[in-house]
């Protein structure tokens, strides 16, 4: 490999890295630690994940033409509607694979959002609660505060971050920081379109990366104590960098990023499919990393939402996620644990997909589209004891309002249980609350205040059946 190529190799492995840092680069306020915690109630997480994966529909999939069907005036005529299971219709045209999956699916249909726009929904969808510019600043995202979580129990050669995310970057708050958190439980957000580029080293390359390294480690020893005085910032790209430099030099790393031209065929070479075969690599190195969150932009159809010549629409969409997802479920239900064979990685791995909010029902608008619509919307969630085929919640013959919520409160589940759900798989108590933030306001866990009074803040427990 010549000098060229090698400098050609790191910039790309630069180009890939550079965007695990926008959350440094967003944290404004001083990090706490140690941390003054104590729980709110009395519970008992399962702990029966290791792993949670979240894939984000980043928008609003029309719920009423995908996983809570009602035949509407603005239905288009060639879905190719079936009955797959008693209380299940799906259409063959747009999710022809996802339909042989569903057994291992539950489907969740009653979720009710605080939000109604994309910036303050995928803000909610990332943090798990609602957007308060008065504390925006020191709130930090659902993936670090489990970073944080989960740290004690790295193990000596977890080299890959905890938290990591795939094409994070495309949502309209992009990564979103640590807050109050120490920066080294930010997230490594990955752009895909970058990932599958010079990813392979061989040892002199790595020889150079060492040597630079050495020489940096030199011009920073005097450096150290003004570096120090920056503040968290600087602070932030030192703990970075050791970040990064663990990871070039981890084989397991671009092992993680080698894609087979089967893999393209069958995921789909699209951002998305490229990042679900990559999360699905990660998780195989097993490595480190145990909470990842895929950003699957585009869901936003105010206009021709089913017009095929349209530069995007629902079709186009669902024809990105059908392989994708499918593909996914696939491969974790038939990759055996690196520190279980006896289960597959999805036994150990709680999968939920979920958007913002749902889409309006009944006609489509004035521009042939369907706009945002938070009353009711579904979430999927598979894996770790997940058990398929069921269906949960109910709405009216529009998919407009709901009739049975479909856990154990009469309220209607929100991301906020969502959340709690991914943190009890994970082992962790969702009651817990930090008392030593910034503002002095304590940081619960699970946000048990909503838009217009107190929400259960409970995990979605009946999606184990």
């Amino acid at each position: 490999m010549t000098e060229k190529t090698v400098g050609d190799v790191l910039q790309s492995r630069r180009d890939l890295l550079k965007l695990g840092g926008m959350g440094l680069l967003a944290a404004s306020v001083d990090a706490v630690w140690p941390l003054q915690l104590g729980a709110t109630e009395k519970v008992t997480p399962r702990g029966n994940a290791r792993n949670v994966l979240f894939y984000e529909i980043s928008g609003a999939i029309s719920h009423v033409e995908s996983f809570d069907f009602k035949e509407n005036a603005g239905t288009p005529p060639d879905l190719d509607v079936r009955k797959v299971r008693p209380d299940v219709y799906l259409s063959k045209r747009l999710f022809p694979r996802l339909e042989k999956h569903l057994d291992r699916i539950c489907i969740q249909r009653s979720l009710l959002s605080h939000e109604e726009v994309h910036f303050r929904g995928q803000y909610y969808v990332q943090t798990g609660r609602q957007l308060n510019l008065a504390f925006a600043r020191e709130i930090p995202a659902l993936g670090s505060v489990i970073a944080m979580e989960l740290e004690p129990r790295r193990r000596q050669n977890d080299t890959f971050p905890i938290y990591m995310s795939f094409n994070l970057d495309k949502a309209f708050p992009g990564a979103l920081s640590t807050g109050f958190l120490p920066p080294r439980f930010s997230v490594v957000d990955i752009n895909p379109e970058s990932a599958v580029k010079g990813m392979a080293l061989d040892k002199k390359a790595v020889e150079l990366i060492e040597e630079r390294w050495r020489l940096l480690n030199e011009l920073r020893k005097s450096e150290r104590e003004r570096i120090a005085k920056y503040g968290r910032e600087m602070a932030g790209y030192e703990s970075f960098y050791e970040t990064a430099h663990r990871l070039l030099t981890d084989e397991r790393w671009p092992a993680a990023f080698h894609i087979a031209d089967e893999d393209r065929k069958r995921y789909g070479s699209t951002p998305v499919g490229v990042s679900c075969i990559l999360a699905r690599n990660v998780l195989a190195q097993d490595a480190g990393t145990h909470y990842i969150h895929i950003c699957h932009p585009g869901w936003d159809h105010h206009v021709k939402i089913w017009d095929k010549k349209a530069a995007s629409n629902h079709y186009m969409l669902c024809d990105e996620f059908d392989p994708a997802f499918s593909s996914l479920l696939e491969d974790l239900a038939t990759t055996k644990s690196k520190t279980d064979p006896s289960k597959t990685l999805l036994d150990e791995t709680l999968v939920v997909a979920v958007s913002e909010f749902g889409r309006t029902v009944g006609q489509l608008n004035n521009m042939a589209g369907r706009d945002h619509y938070n009353k009711c919307y579904p979430a999927l969630f598979a894996g770790a004891g997940v058990k398929g085929g069921l269906v949960l919640g109910k709405t009216d013959s529009q998919g407009a309002k709901v009739l049975e919520t479909g856990w154990d409160h009469k309220e209607q589940p929100r991301q906020e249980n969502v959340v709690a759900t991914m943190y009890s798989a994970l082992g962790i108590d969702w009651t817990k609350e930090i008392r030593n933030t910034p503002s002095g306001r304590a940081y619960v866990y699970v946000d048990p205040l909503g838009a217009n009074g107190f929400i259960p803040t409970g995990e979605i427990s009946l999606i184990y059946g």
